[in-house]
């Protein structure tokens, strides 16, 4: 174990106060992001010495922490931060380091997913214990609520209809998620995607936990076609009191390009204008090229890029 490197359990609450503070402040300038909920649920979970973790020590101040959770096969990095003074690639990289070296002590774990917000380090830079993974760019993308408001709403020809999410569409919203990213790029950063159970737990992540912000059902919808199956989805939240969030969009193979995503995006930024909301933002895998166009239409652009990283099939 690197020096300076403690588990988490065996850390204060309190001594982690400081540097989740600057964490929030970091997610509010940068991306208007309320981290409050986030960062209190990482306080209780360390008070209880509940929490799979490290935290970066110098002397007795925490200055990095990094956490994960363990599911089935894999393990997911639930978040890793440094504090300014600190950051480096040289101490995220103890703490990756670190959190995949207590993982791989589980013989059923055969990869770990991670999508870091705030890692200072990227690409060839990444390489806990030589460990180099496979890395996916992604843009974090905002804009004005303003667009949508001037926008049309979609004219369908065809039998489809649009509906307020609600808890009875959570079995179909995972059958569809499972199908539509069968051979999609992001089945390859979250595997959650390749299986309706895994985009169940997915999909209840979003509605029960703040990692996407305060779930806004009321800003939700689903596409409906005239045999009452649902074939498309958009799951809006609140991460900020004026900044709405797009956790998932997607649509039927057989409704691309009709104009079935379009209206539900435009539905979806609508209702967070009418929660609140002034401005909206979502993220995206840079080589999905279509999406990225579609949220151009409504004025998003790119404001920050990250890596999804993969590390897979590394045991023997």
């Amino acid at each position: 174990m690197a020096a300076g490197l403690v588990p988490l359990r065996h850390v204060e609450a309190a001594a982690l106060m400081p540097l989740l503070e600057e964490e929030k402040a970091r997610w509010l300038g940068l991306l208007h992001w309320d981290f409050t909920a986030s960062s209190e649920l990482v306080l209780r979970y360390a008070s209880m010495q509940a929490m799979e973790g490290f935290a970066l020590m110098d002397g007795p101040e925490a200055v990095g922490y990094v956490y994960w959770v363990l599911e089935e096969h894999k393990g997911l990095i639930g978040d890793l931060y440094v504090r300014n003074a600190w950051r480096s690639p040289e101490n995220e990289n103890v703490l990756l380091a670190g959190a995949i070296g207590e993982m791989r002590r589980n013989p059923w774990i055969r990869r770990v997913e991670a999508q870091l917000m705030h890692l200072a380090a990227k690409g060839s830079q990444v390489t806990p214990a030589g460990l180099r993974p496979q890395s996916y760019p992604r843009h974090f993308m905002m804009g004005g609520v303003s667009a949508a408001a001037g926008l049309r709403a979609w004219n369908c020809s065809c039998s489809l209809r649009f509906e307020p999410w609600s808890m009875r569409w959570l079995n179909d919203a995972a059958e569809l998620i499972a199908e539509v990213y069968a051979d999609h790029i992001d089945s390859q950063i979250n595997d959650q995607y390749h299986t309706p159970n895994g985009a169940r737990r997915f999909l209840q992540n979003i509605v029960q936990y703040p990692g996407c912000g305060q779930f806004a059902a009321e800003c939700s919808w689903v596409a409906v076609n005239g045999m009452g199956q649902m074939r498309g989805l958009c799951l809006s939240s609140m991460v900020h009191r004026t900044t709405g969030h797009i956790a998932q969009i997607c649509l039927g193979p057989e409704l691309r390009g009709l104009g079935g995503g379009y209206e539900l995006l435009r539905r979806g930024i609508v209702a967070l204008a009418e929660a609140g909301a002034v401005e909206v933002s979502l993220t995206a895998t840079s080589s999905n090229q279509p999406a990225i166009r579609l949220y151009e239409r409504f004025g998003l652009r790119a404001i920050y890029e990250f890596e999804a990283m993969v590390w897979d099939r590394l045991w023997p």
